[in-house]
Parts: structure tokens; C-alpha cells; sequence
């Protein structure tokens, strides 16, 4: 009778043969991580960021690891630029006579707390007619992807920045959903900040959903809720407004992204 050694002996000796004969022939039974993807960690480590873009733009559309850590990696780039005054839409406001911040905000599509970010933190009530302020339309699309763990922000096809979901609480979403920003909530401890203040600008932040869903980190937000670490999420809300478009996406082979309104 073959004994239970003689048979697991076989079956490791009849596995390695397979794996070496696979790698033989140009195969593997792992999956490669593309050599790209150092090539472009290298290109970040040089400052060349324009080159690491470039060098992952095909994979970030693209599902498993490799796709996932392209998306980390372009949006870490990305982000910085889209929250700054290089900005590839940035514009320069010149404010006119009886304008308040709340004002520009709504004509130019840039939150209250983008231009104060962008320029300084100014002091809503201190504008000045002549006064010149770096604006950008934040314009972006957000895809929030629960069974993944992953929450993108996208500028047409350009990948803006990618962030990991730490838990889902309460979801029980098939299919896929569009939807939009409802809401942007800032908190200092656990008290509400005006939107219009200073504060919110340093504030904890949190966003809702008009479909009920929360985008929360810790322990605020009830129901429907994605938990995010706070700083991603405090950048987050900076990158989607008010009437942001969102997409839910749980039947990732069926998602179609909604083009940009023209």
C-alpha cells in the first residue's frame, strides 16, 4: 500500500516540474506584476511625475493588484496638482464690487473652501473689489466601488486620485447606481462648522449622498456608510462639491462611466 508521504512526495515533485516547465516556456502560474509599475516608483523617487503618469495611464483602468496599485500611485500625482494652482483649468477671479465668497464660489463651480485653500485662506469678509483669486471648476466624477474597497475621482478619463474604503457598513447594493454629492459636512470634534467659516477649511469632514449613503471616517455617519481614513476623506471633499456626480458601482463587467455634461 503507497503510503500518505510517498503520494504528497509526488504530488510537490509532480508541482515544481510543472511550475519550472511553465517558466521554461515564458509562462508562470503567479501573476506578474508588470515592470512598469517600478519603473514608475522610480520615476517619482527622480521627481519625473509627468513620466510615472504617462508610464501607468494604461493600467489604471485595468482590475487586480497591478491596476489598483497604478491608480495609488497616479493618484497620488495627480491629486496635488488638482488641488493647487497648477490646476490644468486654473483661472484668476477679479473680484468685482458687492461679490462675497459664497457668490464666486456658485459662478465659478469652485467651492468656498477650494479658494481659500487655493489662495491663502482668505477671510470671506475681507474681499476686496480688484481683489485677484486663483479659481478652479471642480467638474470631477467620483466611482465608488464597495466590493473593492476603492473610491476613485476621475477628470474625463484622467485619474485624479484613488483612495481605499476601510469598511462597509450597512450596504446591500447589486447592480449599478448613479447618484450625486448631497452634502459636505465639516466637524471640530463633534461640533458643525459653517461651511463659510475658516474652520471648515480644517475641519473633519464627511460627505452625503443623495442616494442615502455617507462617506464617513470613525464613528459618524449612520446607515449606509463607507469609512474612509480622515485625511483621504478630508481631501476628498475637497475634489467633489455640492451636485458632484457619483457612481456606485457593484457589476464592475456592466459599468459604463456617464460621460461629462456638456
Amino acid at each position: 500500500m503507497t503510503s500518505i508521504s510517498t503520494i504528497l512526495s509526488v504530488a510537490v515533485l509532480s508541482s515544481l516540474a510543472l511550475v519550472c516547465a511553465t517558466e521554461e516556456d515564458g509562462f508562470s502560474l503567479w501573476p506578474q506584476r508588470p515592470a512598469e509599475l517600478e519603473q514608475a516608483r522610480l520615476l517619482v523617487a527622480e521627481q519625473k511625475l509627468e513620466d510615472a503618469v504617462s508610464v501607468l495611464q494604461p493600467f489604471v483602468q485595468e482590475k487586480g493588484i497591478a491596476g489598483r496599485e497604478a491608480r495609488q500611485i497616479t493618484g497620488s500625482i495627480n491629486v496635488r496638482r488638482y488641488l493647487s494652482r497648477s490646476h490644468p483649468r486654473a483661472a484668476v477671479h477679479r473680484v468685482k464690487r458687492g461679490e462675497t465668497l459664497a457668490r464666486i464660489a456658485a459662478s465659478r463651480a469652485c467651492p468656498t473652501d477650494v479658494i481659500m485653500l487655493l489662495n491663502g485662506m482668505v477671510e470671506p469678509s475681507n474681499l476686496k473689489a480688484g481683489q485677484e483669486l486663483v479659481v478652479v471648476p471642480m467638474d470631477l466624477r467620483m466611482e465608488i466601488h464597495p466590493l473593492q474597497r476603492e473610491l476613485t475621482v476621475w477628470d474625463g478619463k484622467v485619474l485624479v486620485a484613488a483612495y481605499n474604503i476601510l469598511s462597509v457598513e450597512n450596504f446591500n447594493g447589486k447592480g449599478n447606481t448613479e447618484t450625486e454629492v448631497l452634502s459636505r459636512d465639516g466637524y471640530v470634534n463633534t461640533t458643525p462648522v459653517p461651511k463659510r467659516s475658516t474652520q471648515f477649511l480644517g475641519s473633519d469632514r464627511g460627505m452625503q449622498l443623495a442616494n442615502g449613503m455617507a462617506l464617513a471616517s470613525e464613528t459618524r455617519g449612520r446607515g449606509c456608510v463607507m469609512r474612509m481614513d480622515r485625511k483621504d476623506l478630508n481631501e476628498l471633499t475637497l475634489l467633489l462639491g455640492v451636485g458632484g456626480r457619483v457612481s456606485v458601482v457593484c457589476d464592475e463587467d456592466a459599468f459604463v462611466a456617464v460621460p461629462a455634461q456638456e
